[in-house]
């Protein structure tokens, strides 16, 4: 071999081992890891930074994770679209993913058909589990949402659902956390932003709904009368008793002015006997005298009731009895001589 040959074969030689070591490095960005498998077998992690693989003998694991999201500048507007989350180079995220599927039918308890629409949002914890253990991990967690609901939506009359968003949303959360932890995944929220009907089943709603709130205007007035009957009856009752207390209170004031006025009037009688017990005590003959004028009384009583009766005066009854000794002494005489 010349030296031109040998020159190019160098030349040869160091750009295959440049390329070759290129090839080898990998970056890994942040939130990111990329799987590597030696001879189609899993072998390690890459986690974030520079990384190297041997070219030829080792690749990176791409696997398929979708997920399904909408267009974040008009999201009211757009339509659900599938995405994928892992790119050709086979970064899987670990940061929190949002799961908006499409919406789907599940029919109610009583045969309505509703579309309910659920927000679902996932983090990869274990990404070789997340690979190896299920064939898509977005497409699985959707069909799985989409199971479950529309088995809690089947247990559940059309009124029921409409009542039970967040029940729902915590039954599906529990369910899902279960079956998809052997997927290295953990469940961050399950949300019902929304629950529709058909356009029947909306009309009827909303037909039993102005129904409801009549009934409930005729209860609440209902309501009102009856308060206003009890607050009139209770005034009423509360007149009739203090008219009943105020007439118990004069009464009593009554009664305590009789009793203090007799109370008076036999405390006066007591002291007056009292004093006329005193004075006999010091004067017995005091009770010939009150006697004497308790006769003069009743004899004055009589004289004013009788119609022939003669008032002397005290003097002239004194000439009378006088004259009344003279004639007894005389008769006494005569008898004496005869």
């Amino acid at each position: 071999m010349d030296e031109i040959g040998f020159t190019l074969f160098l030349i040869i030689l160091a750009v295959a081992i440049i390329i070759f070591v290129a090839k080898g490095f990998h970056t890994v960005p942040e939130s990111s890891v990329r799987l590597v498998e030696r001879l189609g077998k899993y072998n390690r992690t890459f986690r974030p930074g520079i990384n190297f693989l041997i070219p030829f003998i080792e690749k990176l694991k791409i696997p398929d994770i979708t997920t399904y999201d909408r267009d974040p500048t008009d999201p009211e507007n757009s339509k659900t679209k599938m995405r994928y989350l892992v790119n050709n180079s086979g970064d899987i995220p670990l940061f929190e993913i949002l799961l908006d599927p499409p919406a789907f039918d599940a029919i109610s308890s009583d045969n309505a058909i509703v579309f309910p629409d659920a927000v679902l949002q996932f983090r990869i914890v274990d990404p070789v589990k997340a690979t190896y253990e299920v064939e898509n991990l977005g497409m699985a967690l959707y069909t799985l949402l989409m199971t479950t609901l529309r088995q809690e939506v089947g247990i559940r009359s059309a009124d029921e659902i409409i009542v039970s968003r967040q029940a729902i949303g915590a039954t599906v959360r529990e369910a899902l956390e279960e079956a998809s932890s052997p997927w290295g995944t953990v469940i961050s929220r399950v949300e019902i932003e929304e629950i529709r009907f058909d356009k029947e089943v909306t009309a009827a709603l909303s037909d039993q709904r102005v129904k409801e709130l009549e009934g409930r205007a005729v209860v609440a007035e209902s309501e009102k009368k009856r308060e206003s009957l009890i607050i009139d009856a209770e005034a009423s009752k509360k007149a009739i008793i203090l008219a009943a207390e105020a007439k118990f209170e004069q009464e009593k004031l009554e009664a305590e002015a009789d009793y203090l006025k007799a109370s008076r009037v036999l405390e006066g009688q007591a002291k007056g006997t009292e004093a006329l017990a005193m004075a006999l005590e010091k004067n017995p003959q005091a009770v010939v005298a009150l006697e004497a004028l308790k006769a003069q009384i009743e004899v004055a009583k009589a004289i004013g009731a009788s119609n022939n009766t003669l008032i002397i005066p005290e003097e002239t009854a004194g000439i009378f009895g006088a004259l009344k000794s003279i004639s007894k002494v005389l008769d006494f005489k005569v008898s004496d001589k005869s």
